[in-house]
């Protein structure tokens, strides 16, 4: 059998028929140690968690739940897109969607590199709320901006390869999955927003918006 992590970027489907025909549950671990940490990255940033908790811990704390936290996510998303497929006629089984998902992540690989090389450029100020006027230098800001663009291919690419994996398991067409994805998309949101507001009015607090390192390109004129 030909390298599945080398394959899956141009022959998602071809690889995916192999990896079920083999075992649906193939390299799943690591696949869900490498979707959590950059999961887990993100929204240690998002939530500037770095003003509480040193970089140090927060790449540890990445690490030690990056397996864990995707494989929940991996198991409850697959679960939701199984649901709903069967609604379409979907013919694989739970595992199957599973591995479809899974395997889309393996471009995530990269996007740990590029989270190293941004701790590696802001330092604690990636995870830190920073002044709101406080700018980028011309270099910062180039370098950003080109692994904000290698971060955006990356998930496309994702997108095309888990579209793909999914329509040859679940054993019917692009459209029909596209419509797949969509509706467990609308229904998982839905769930997690009534489940985000009742959180919210329970806690009676007000989330503040974060300024870090990796948002303050705005200031310079650019965009997430």
């Amino acid at each position: 059998m030909q390298n599945p992590w080398v394959t899956i970027w141009t022959e998602p489907r071809m690889t995916i028929q192999r990896v079920i025909a083999e075992n649906p549950n193939k390299c799943l671990w690591w696949l869900a140690s490498i979707y959590g940490f950059s999961s887990l990255l993100n929204s240690f940033q998002s939530m500037a968690l770095g003003d509480q908790v040193g970089i140090v811990g927060l790449l540890g704390l990445a690490i030690v739940l990056s397996w864990i936290w995707g494989y929940v996510i991996f198991s409850v998303w697959s679960w939701v897109v199984y649901g709903i497929g069967k609604i379409f006629r979907g013919k694989g089984t739970f595992q199957q969607v599973r591995a479809a998902y899974a395997w889309s992540c393996v471009p995530l690989l990269f996007n740990c590199a590029l989270w190293i090389f941004l701790i590696v450029l802001f330092g604690p100020a990636l995870f830190s709320n920073v002044a709101q006027d406080q700018l980028l230098t011309n270099g910062q800001s180039t370098l950003l901006f080109v692994v904000l663009i290698a971060k955006v291919i990356l998930a496309i690419w994702a997108l095309v390869i888990y579209l793909n994996a999914l329509s040859e398991v679940q054993q019917y067409s692009i459209l029909r999955t596209i419509g797949n994805v969509l509706v467990a998309g609308l229904l998982a949101g839905f769930v997690l927003g009534l489940v985000w507001n009742f959180s919210i009015q329970m806690v009676g607090s007000t989330i503040e918006t974060s300024n870090t390192a990796f948002q303050i390109i705005k200031s310079c004129g650019g965009s997430l």
